[in-house]
């Protein structure tokens, strides 16, 4: 196996740079080739992925989400998708919480150098591919227009923090969903679209019985009925996703979505694309090392 590690050295307050010689110890102990590049802006990320000369067999990503997300539209634009491990130095980690990766960087290198890869779907909002969540609406902009000395400073109190201010605006937009069997338009206050059951850092212990690999995505509706449409998107973070009547869930391999121009479109916490929209799932196209414990409650054959 050879390994690339692509690290961002602006995440979870500069801890990779100290971790870094244990990291390259670790593979000379094992015998192990691994290539090392530090990314110097998020869209390098991306392009290193792409332009690189040589290829791998596994792409670990030291960094958060939004580094993640860089990288994964690197990876799925080459002719054979190397397998995506991910070391969370972020400060939500969604997605490693999600794959059931150990905090504890031995044990995430052991996992990756130790067991046999998972395939899962990914996801494409028109060109832009994604692993976890798409969303237009309340609290969808705090992940990419929140301050990085705030989340030095605060770590995951400030998403909080901006999602109180957040409260204060009105979202109020007019869609049309459509895919094979499904034909809705509703005035929404949120739009949240889930593969798991996690998002912005906050569980949600009973939100999906949704599949990383069932082809299929998952459409949350919140309907915009005044000042009552606030509180029942913050009851259902409160209730840790747990079903009510009230709630619109949706589920299709494709939607096509028209909307206004003005409605900004979140995926896995990075700023996409303004307006009409095409989700599309790209069924196990994907390798990724996961926790036994994962494999077991996320992937269908498990």
């Amino acid at each position: 196996m050879t390994y690339l590690l692509i690290y961002n050295p602006k995440s979870g307050k500069g801890k990779i740079q100290k971790d870094l010689p244990k990291i390259k110890a670790f593979f000379k102990e094992k015998k192990l080739p691994l290539d090392i590049h530090e990314t110097v802006s998020q869209e390098d990320a991306k392009s290193y992925v792409v332009t690189s000369n040589k290829s791998y067999d596994c792409v670990l990503v030291a960094g958060g989400d939004g580094t993640i997300s860089t990288v994964l539209n690197g990876l799925m634009l080459l002719k054979k998708v190397p397998i995506l491990g991910v070391l969370p130095y972020g400060s939500a980690n969604d997605v490693s919480h999600i794959l059931g990766i150990p905090k504890n960087i031995m044990q995430s290198l052991e996992l990756y150098t130790s067991t046999k890869p998972a395939y899962i779907d990914t996801y494409q909002m028109n060109d832009h591919y994604f692993l976890y969540t798409a969303a237009a609406g309340l609290f969808t902009r705090i992940s990419y227009d929140i301050k990085r000395t705030s989340l030095n400073q605060f770590g995951q109190i400030a998403y909080y923090i901006e999602g109180i201010k957040d409260l204060t605006s009105n979202y109020d937009f007019k869609m049309d969903i459509q895919s094979d069997d499904i034909s809705i338009t509703k005035h929404i206050t949120l739009l949240l679209g889930l593969s798991a059951n996690r998002v912005g850092g906050i569980p949600l212990l009973f939100k999906t019985k949704s599949k990383l690999d069932d082809g299929l995505f998952e459409i949350n509706l919140f309907e915009n009925k005044g000042f009552l449409s606030k509180l029942r998107v913050l009851s259902f973070f409160i209730r840790f996703g747990r079903k009510v009547r009230s709630d619109i869930v949706l589920k299709a391999s494709e939607f096509k979505i028209n909307t206004s121009n003005d409605v900004k479109w979140n995926a896995d916490g990075e700023y996409v694309c303004d307006g009409n929209i095409t989700i599309k799932v790209l069924p196990k196209s994907l390798p990724v090392f996961m926790s036994s414990r994962s494999k077991r409650k996320l992937l269908k054959g498990e």
